[in-house]
């Protein structure tokens, strides 16, 4: 069976688009369903999207991708399956995905996000207006099946549509395997992966980690995509690759996942949250989200909300080996339960040829 899948950005661009659509869409060829990408933004947009400068040359980029998108969808032939993944424009509203219809194909909507949520983009607030939020709403209604990410926006879905299915974010459990044991005496770190754009939420942490460091000599093991830095707190950074995350975040013994609140806070699914847990690395998190679903307080993992709070939640896992791998152990069983990969491609076989039948 094919099919058509109508994505926002061009392949390995986007994290979320990566973790799902291509992931699934590698995983789930051999299993004879094969994914067609309608991708909207081109490497030319991308590349210019978040850069300063002249409007003018991210203007043009986007109404070059919006002929194009459509064109694509003019010319592609009828799928057994229509997988929309977030939206197939980053601009306007449901006009491309509403040209699906003429497929007489069931339509699957996925949505990782909560893109019902209005926003001003710190580097395209002039385009806001472009965004067209209530288009999620109207997406909901015209699929035949809406796949949430978590618990919140399944129930904001369940508003528009009639079917809503519960699809998390899904970990490789073999990529993501328990770290090795540390040898005894091993300088304690504290690992945190992430973007520039989620670097703001360890300004929540800063003060407990510069008083970690001060009674237990703590380092702040950063993988991102730029270096940061903070008064008090030692920070070894490294790059982030896809063959640098995992080895690198094998050697700390503690990871954080904090977040600052804002509208979407409250809807995420914090994905390095359940990548920590695979490894088996005791995690402190922030109650918000999806974390709440996920982290059973001081079995799986800790939540944290106040400096008092992190501190003391990091210091028990720096002076107890036995907790950290216990808890560890415990983690690593809810992934392997409810959020591995291999489980959830048994799901989506079935979701993507029922709805095709």
């Amino acid at each position: 069976m094919r099919v058509a899948a109508l994505v926002p950005y061009h392949q390995d661009y986007c994290a979320g688009q990566r973790f799902r659509a291509e992931t699934w869409a590698r995983h789930l060829g051999p299993r004879g369903i094969s994914f067609s990408f309608l991708p909207f933004a081109s490497p030319a947009l991308t590349s210019v999207l978040h850069a300063r400068g002249p409007l003018l040359s991210r203007a043009g980029a986007l109404a070059r991708c919006c002929v194009e998108q459509l064109a694509r969808v003019l010319r592609e032939s009828r799928p057994d399956v229509v997988y929309i993944y977030r939206e197939a424009a980053l601009v306007g509203p449901a006009f491309i995905e509403r040209l699906t219809r003429r497929w007489r194909a069931p339509i699957i909507y996925d949505l990782d996000e909560p893109l019902f949520v209005p926003y001003v983009s710190p580097s395209n607030g002039r385009f806001t207006a472009l965004k067209w939020f209530s288009k999620t709403d109207d997406l909901m209604r015209m699929s035949d099946q809406v796949w949430a990410v978590n618990r919140a926006i399944g129930d904001y879905a369940n508003r528009f549509s009639r079917r809503v299915s519960i699809v998390p974010m899904a970990v490789d459990t073999n990529r993501y395997g328990p770290a090795p044991p540390l040898p005894a005496g091993a300088p304690l770190r504290v690992g945190w992966v992430g973007t520039r754009t989620s670097q703001p939420n360890l300004e929540a942490v800063v003060e407990p980690l510069a008083r970690l460091q001060r009674s237990h000599g703590a380092t702040l093991s950063v993988v991102a995509d730029q270096p940061l830095s903070f008064d008090g707190v030692p920070v070894e950074f490294t790059p982030w690759s896809w063959e640098v995350e995992v080895p690198r975040m094998h050697q700390c013994q503690i990871a954080l996942v904090p977040v600052k609140p804002d509208g979407w806070s409250p809807w995420k699914f914090y994905y390095k949250l359940v990548q920590c847990m695979s490894m088996g690395i005791p995690v402190i998190a922030s109650p918000i989200g999806s974390n709440l679903e996920i982290v059973e307080d001081g079995r799986t993992g800790f939540l944290a909300d106040t400096p008092d709070d992190w501190y003391d939640r990091m210091r028990r896992l720096a002076d107890d080996p036995e907790l950290r791998r216990t808890m560890g152990a415990a983690a690593r069983r809810v992934v392997e339960e409810r959020f591995s990969l291999s489980r959830q491609l048994d799901l989506l076989e079935r979701e993507l040829k029922a709805a095709a039948a």
